[in-house]
């Protein structure tokens, strides 16, 4: 039966180049499978930026015919005692 594995991938899909601390030094693995630990990885915050302007592929948040926001600013009760 196969088994799950852990592992990071970068914005454009491919593996990130992950590790595990054994003895408080960096253990480099590519992914955790029959194991358990906990598993990290170095990214790149700036990389993430570009995929995230493509994020909404349908426009599903941009269709103003679909989504509506309306904010009541009018001050209510906190606690109301029934």
């Amino acid at each position: 039966m196969p088994r799950a594995a852990t592992f990071f991938l970068d914005p454009t899909g491919a593996p990130l180049r992950s590790f595990i601390y054994k003895n408080s030094d960096k253990e480099y693995v590519g992914a955790l499978q029959d194991q358990e630990d906990i598993l990290y990885a170095d990214m790149n915050l700036d990389d993430c930026i570009e995929g995230k302007q493509y994020h909404d592929v349908v426009g599903g948040y941009q269709r103003l015919d679909v989504f509506d926001l309306k904010v009541d600013r009018s001050r209510k009760e906190l606690v109301r005692f029934v």
